[in-house]
């Protein structure tokens, strides 16, 4: 398999554990944890969990990696490789989780929803300026479907609830920005770091920046419980720390920047699932619709159709439906003049006969 379709695979793993988001944020707001205070301590915890795995990791690196194996080696990086690690916190992370809340408190979470999903529109727009990617008809249908798909899948087509003012679109927007803007830092950041390491440091600035803005710790010291550590346990873990480390493990094989933001949708379609199997929220046609339009999109971005145009299979395919005047004829003129010899009656056509006889 190609390094970058095992890199796709991985970010859509991640999206499909940040699918399950919903089920630890429902347990963790119903204690009366406020949505800010929650994000800063899922990165905080994320990093906490990523602590050991970093050691164990360097500890059992080799001199190939260019670093000692010491349970230290993996947290070792310059100020220069920070930076990136930085941006993905602080930009990728913090601020584009306060612009959610913000625009959620300012124009509800359907309109939220759906201005989140210009990311994909990002992506191609700042694939082309950084990185010369290609913007091919295929990415733009893709990103159509990918948009709309969202949109019914949250909403299922009722868009009464879309409210707006200037600063929760705008604020909406710029989480949109910052998002795909997410995936660009990830991959400058991994070309010099681990991917475990970039996660790491991404967590703890963004985790550090989410705690200045929000300072949550009144709101998790009223709700402490053993419940509570075992909920975050949870969403430290599998939304968290390992959705991450699939991403940035991904974004470490060469991807195209313009194709993650679409890839990583696929949250909105687990997202949809949970909330149908677990709490049996009803599922309805345009719904449905809205997740076959993402998968769709997810298709179309990462199918190269003029490879497919020209595969074996589709030439058979347009060779077996392509009509062949020729070979009709004959086929034809062989029936009348086989039916002349065993009845001896010769067939008198009307109209002049002629290959394209079938189109008068």
């Amino acid at each position: 398999m190609k390094r970058s379709n095992v890199g796709y695979a991985l970010v859509l793993i991640a999206a499909l554990m940040w699918g399950t988001i919903g089920i630890f944020v429902n347990g963790i707001s119903a204690m009366g944890v406020s949505s800010q205070s929650m994000a800063a301590f899922r990165l905080l915890t994320g990093a906490i969990m990523m602590a050991p795995v970093l050691a164990f990791m360097g500890s059992r690196s080799n001199s190939s990696e260019g670093r000692a194996a010491t349970p230290w080696a993996l947290f070792k990086a310059s100020p220069k490789e920070l930076v990136p690690c930085a941006l993905v916190g602080v930009v990728g992370l913090a601020i584009a989780n306060t612009c959610y809340y913000e625009c959620m408190r300012e124009v509800g979470m359907s309109t939220a929803s759906v201005l989140l999903y210009t990311s994909p529109v990002f992506g191609v727009a700042l694939g082309r300026v950084l990185y010369r990617e290609d913007v091919t008809l295929n990415k733009l249908i893709a990103i159509v479907f990918n948009v709309l798909g969202c949109v019914l899948a949250v909403t299922s087509g009722d868009l009464s609830g879309f409210h707006f003012s200037v600063w929760g679109v705008a604020s909406g927007v710029i989480a949109g920005l910052c998002g795909a803007l997410l995936a660009v830092f990830s991959r400058m950041a991994t070309k010099t770091l681990h991917p475990l390491a970039v996660t790491f440091w991404g967590f703890v600035f963004g985790g550090a920046v989410m705690a200045v803005i929000t300072a949550p710790w009144v709101d998790m010291a009223a709700a402490m419980s053993a419940q509570l550590i075992l909920l975050f346990v949870g969403f430290g873990l599998v939304p968290t720390a390992l959705a991450y480390i699939c991403y940035m493990q991904g974004l470490s094989m060469d991807l195209e920047t313009s194709k993650v933001p679409v890839v990583a949708s696929f949250e909105t379609v687990a997202t949809v699932v949970v909330g149908i199997g677990v709490y049996a929220e009803p599922a309805g046609a345009i719904k449905v619709l809205g997740i076959v339009l993402v998968l769709a999109s997810i298709v179309i971005m990462n199918t190269d159709f003029s490879k497919l145009r020209n595969s074996a299979i589709v030439k058979r395919i347009v060779e077996s439906m392509t009509f062949k005047p020729n070979a009709w004829w004959t086929e034809k003129s062989q029936d009348m003049d086989l039916f002349r010899e065993r009845t001896g009656i010769a067939l008198e056509p009307t109209v002049q006969e002629s290959p394209w006889y079938f189109v008068r």
